[in-house]
C-alpha cells in the first residue's frame, strides 16, 4: 500500500528536492568560477611582470646599441680622445647620462662629467669582471657612482680594433632614470613593482623607492631569482609586506621585474565565496519553513513548482505563472533566474573553452614552425656544404681537363662547366646566408637589374601619398658594393625623404656614369620635401645629428650612408633648397674587370710557385681529396694524402713524410678538427705553414683570428694553387 504524507511533508520534501540540488550547483559554480578567477589574477601579474621586464631589457639593449654605435667612432682610432670625448659629451646628453672610456685594466681615461683631461679620474665598476669576460657586454648592479653620488648602473662593451680589444666603453644612468618605468606603466592600487638587479639590489619601485633602493631583497626571494627566470611565490617584502609576488628575468641582462601583490587582495572573492554560501543556506532555510508553514491548500503551487522544477532540471526556461501564493511565486522566479544563470555560466565556459584552444592552438603552429625553420637552417648549412665539395670536384675536373687538353682552352663545353660551377657557387652563399653562415662581401652589382628591385625594397617605407620613380641610364657601369649595405643606405634614405614630404610628393631614385669621365656611378636618392637650410645641411652627416623633432630620429641614419659609400672607397654629398627638396648624391666606384684580370694573372704566377712543394693534403671527403690530389700533382706538387686530421698528425709526428705545407679541410671526422690539427702544427712544428679549407664564415674567422691562411669553399684549382704557392714559398 502506497504510503500516504501530508500537505507539509510533500511540500517539504519537494522544496528539498528542487532547492538542494539547485544550491549545489550555485556553490559549486561559485567555487569554481572563484578558483577561475583567482588563477586568471595570477596570470594577470605574470604577464604584467613580463611586459615589464622586457621594458627594462629594452632600456638597458637601447644604451648598449648607442654604446655599439660610438665604439666604432673613428676619433677612437688615435691617441688624441679630445673629439671622442665631444662625441661622447653629445651623446650623454640626458640628464643624469655619462659615458666613460677606460683601459683594459679599468682605469678610467676620460669621463663626460669632467673636462677632458681631468687625470684624478676612479677606475670602472667593471674592472674586476672582465677578466671572465674580455669581448662580451656586461651590466653593473646597482653601485654609488664617484663622481655622481646618486645610485646609478652602467653598461659597458669593448672598442675592438683589428681583432682585439683596445679600451673599455661604458654609459652610465642614475637609478631614478628607470623610475619613469612606473610613469609610464601604472601598476594597479596596492601593487607593489620593483627593478631588481643580478645581485638581488633593488634598483627602483614604484612604492617607497627612497627607502628601498640600494637594499637586498629577502634572502628567499634572492634564492628563487637565482634559480629561474620566472617564478611565484609567497613572501616578505624588503619593507616587511606579507605580498604574493611574480618576477621574470631580462633573458640577455640578468635583471629581473618583481610584482608584488598583497595577499589579502587574493583572498577578496573567497571572502565573497562564504557570504554568496551563507546567504544559499539562509534562503533554502526560508523555503523550508515557508513549506511548514503553507500548510493545505496548496497543491496547485507545488504542481507548478514541480513543473519549474522539471523544466529547470531539463535546461529549459522556467515559465513563471502566478500561484496566488508569494512564497510559491518567489520559488519559482529564484528557480527561473537560477536557470538563466546556469545557461549564461555554461555558453560564457564554452566560449572561454573554445578562446582557449584557439590561443593553444596558434602557439603550438608558432612553436612548430620556428623549429621547422631552425632545422631548415641546419640542414641547408649541411646540404651546402657538401655542396660546396661538389662544386670543389667538378671545378678542379674542369681545371685538369683544360691542362691536360690545352686545345679546349675556350671550349663552349668547359666554359658551360664554369658558368655552371659559378652559379653553384652563388647558390651555395645564398644557401648559407639563410642558415646564417655567410660570410657578406661586396660584389659585382649591374643597377640596371638590381636598383628596381632595391626601390621594391624601398617603396613599403613609404606612404601612400608619396610617389616613386626609377631611372638607370643604360650605359651604367656595375659597381662593386655589397648589396646589403647599400639596400640599408637606400632604405636610410627613402625614410628621410618620407618624413620630408608628410603632405606626399615625389621620390626619385636615378644613376648614371659620373659626368667628368673619373670611373665612378652616380646614384642619387632625390625628394620634393621640405628642403634643409645650409646651417643644418653642413651637419647632417654627423652622427647623432638630426633635423627631426626630439623621439623621431636617432641621427645615425645618414651618417650610416656616409659611412656605407667611403667605405666603399666612394663618396657622399647633400644639395637642398627650403621649400624645393633635397637630393643625397652617392658617389661609387666601378666595379672593373681589369682588377679581376690582374688578380688572376697575379694567382696565375703565384700558382706556378707552388710547383716542387710538398704537399700534406687532409680532406675526410672521398672524391674531393682525389681530385685534388690530381690536380696538386699536375701542378708539379708532391702530395700525401690523409683522410682525418687524427691521421695527418700521426704522420707528422712519425716524422716519415716530408712535408713544406700542410692543405687540411677545417670540418673532421674524428677527436681532431682541421683548426685543431693548424693549433697542433703551430706549437709542435712552428716553421710548417698551414692552408685550411671550409665554406662557413664563423670558421672561416676563428681561423683567420688564429693567424691562419683561409681559402673558401669552392676554391677554384688556380686560387688553391696560388695560395700555397704563396705561402710554401715565404716559408
Amino acid at each position: 500500500m502506497k504510503k500516504s504524507l501530508s500537505v507539509q511533508a510533500r511540500l517539504l520534501l519537494l522544496v528539498l528536492a528542487t532547492t538542494v540540488p539547485v544550491a549545489a550547483v550555485l556553490v559549486a559554480v561559485g567555487i569554481w568560477a572563484h578558483q577561475v578567477e583567482r588563477q586568471r589574477f595570477k596570470d594577470s601579474i605574470k604577464d604584467s611582470a613580463s611586459a615589464l621586464a622586457l621594458l627594462v631589457e629594452r632600456e638597458i639593449a637601447s644604451r648598449e646599441a648607442l654604446l655599439r654605435t660610438l665604439s666604432h667612432s673613428p676619433a677612437l682610432n688615435g691617441p688624441d680622445l679630445a673629439v671622442f670625448h665631444e662625441y661622447a659629451a653629445e651623446a650623454a646628453r640626458t640628464p643624469g647620462m655619462v659615458v666613460t672610456l677606460s683601459d683594459l685594466t679599468g682605469q678610467q681615461l676620460l669621463n663626460t662629467r669632467r673636462p677632458y683631461g681631468t687625470t684624478d679620474l676612479p677606475r670602472t665598476v667593471f674592472s674586476g669582471r672582465r677578466g671572465a669576460q674580455p669581448e662580451g657586454t656586461l651590466v653593473s648592479g646597482l653601485y654609488m657612482a664617484p663622481i655622481g653620488k646618486q645610485w646609478s648602473f652602467a653598461v659597458d662593451v669593448p672598442v675592438i680594433r683589428q681583432g682585439r680589444v683596445i679600451y673599455y666603453l661604458s654609459m652610465g644612468g642614475f637609478a631614478g632614470q628607470l623610475q619613469k618605468i612606473f610613469e609610464e606603466q601604472v601598476l594597479p592600487p596596492g601593487w607593489i613593482g620593483s627593478i631588481v638587479d643580478r645581485e638581488g639590489t633593488v634598483v627602483a619601485r614604484n612604492v617607497g623607492a627612497d627607502q628601498v633602493v640600494g637594499r637586498r631583497v629577502t634572502p628567499d626571494m634572492l634564492e628563487r631569482l637565482s634559480a629561474a627566470s620566472q617564478g611565484a611565490f609567497e613572501t616578505t617584502t624588503v619593507d616587511g609586506r606579507r605580498v604574493y609576488s611574480t618576477f621574470s628575468r631580462a633573458s640577455n641582462y640578468g635583471w629581473s621585474f618583481v610584482i608584488g601583490v598583497p595577499a589579502e587582495q587574493l583572498d577578496v572573492s573567497s571572502t565573497s565565496l562564504l557570504g554568496f554560501a551563507a546567504i544559499g543556506g539562509l534562503l533554502l532555510g526560508l523555503c523550508l519553513l515557508g513549506a511548514l508553514y503553507a500548510g493545505r491548500g496548496i497543491s496547485g503551487p507545488v504542481l507548478q513548482l514541480a513543473r519549474s522544477s522539471r523544466q529547470l532540471r531539463e535546461g529549459r526556461p522556467v515559465t513563471r505563472q502566478p500561484t496566488g501564493l508569494i512564497e510559491a511565486d518567489e520559488v519559482q522566479a529564484a528557480m527561473s533566474e537560477a536557470g538563466q544563470g546556469l545557461r549564461d555560466a555554461a555558453l560564457a565556459q564554452e566560449s572561454r573553452v573554445q578562446a582557449a584552444l584557439g590561443e593553444a592552438a596558434r602557439a603550438q603552429q608558432a612553436i612548430i614552425q620556428n623549429q621547422r625553420l631552425e632545422a631548415i637552417g641546419h640542414l641547408t648549412g649541411g646540404v651546402a656544404h657538401d655542396f660546396n665539395n661538389l662544386l670543389m670536384v667538378v671545378a678542379n675536373n674542369a681545371h685538369l681537363l683544360k691542362m691536360q687538353n690545352p686545345h679546349l682552352q675556350g671550349s663552349g663545353l668547359l666554359g658551360g662547366i664554369d658558368r655552371a660551377i659559378a652559379t653553384g657557387t652563388k647558390l651555395t652563399r645564398q644557401l648559407l646566408t639563410f642558415a646564417k653562415r655567410q660570410h657578406v662581401q661586396p660584389e659585382a652589382v649591374h643597377l640596371q637589374r638590381h636598383l628596381v628591385d632595391l626601390m621594391a625594397l624601398v617603396r613599403p617605407t613609404l606612404r601612400g601619398n608619396v610617389q616613386t620613380r626609377c631611372e638607370v641610364a643604360a650605359d651604367t657601369c656595375p659597381i662593386f658594393v655589397d648589396v646589403s649595405e647599400l639596400e640599408l643606405a637606400l632604405i636610410n634614405l627613402a625614410v628621410n625623404a618620407r618624413d620630408a614630404m608628410p603632405e606626399g610628393g615625389l621620390l626619385t631614385l636615378r644613376a648614371h656614369n659620373a659626368p667628368d669621365g673619373s670611373p665612378f656611378v652616380h646614384v642619387e636618392v632625390a625628394d620634393s620635401g621640405m628642403g634643409i637650410d645650409e646651417a643644418q645641411l653642413q651637419k647632417v652627416f654627423e652622427p647623432f645629428y638630426t633635423t627631426k623633432p626630439v623621439g623621431h630620429g636617432t641621427g645615425l641614419g645618414l651618417s650610416q650612408v656616409y659611412g656605407f659609400a667611403t667605405q666603399a672607397g666612394g663618396s657622399a654629398s647633400i644639395s637642398s633648397t627650403v621649400g624645393e627638396g633635397t637630393t643625397v648624391r652617392l658617389v661609387l666606384p666601378f666595379a672593373h674587370e681589369q682588377a679581376s684580370a690582374q688578380k688572376a694573372a697575379a694567382d696565375e704566377e703565384a700558382g706556378a710557385r707552388a710547383k716542387g712543394l710538398r704537399v700534406l693534403l687532409v680532406e675526410d671527403n672521398a672524391d674531393l681529396a682525389t681530385i685534388t690530389h690530381e690536380v696538386l700533382q699536375a701542378a708539379g706538387c708532391v702530395v700525401s694524402l690523409a683522410h682525418s686530421a687524427d691521421a695527418a698528425k700521426a704522420l707528422v709526428e712519425r716524422e716519415g713524410v716530408p712535408v713544406d705545407v700542410v692543405l687540411s679541410d677545417i670540418r673532421m671526422p674524428g677527436s681532431l678538427s682541421g683548426l685543431g690539427l693548424a693549433k697542433w702544427l703551430q706549437s709542435a712544428r712552428p716553421h710548417l705553414p698551414v692552408i685550411l679549407m671550409t665554406g662557413y664564415s664563423d670558421e672561416l674567422q676563428q681561423a683567420a683570428a688564429g693567424g691562419f691562411e683561409v681559402v673558401q669553399k669552392p676554391c677554384p684549382p688556380a686560387r688553391l694553387l696560388a695560395a700555397l704557392g704563396a705561402v710554401g714559398r715565404s716559408s
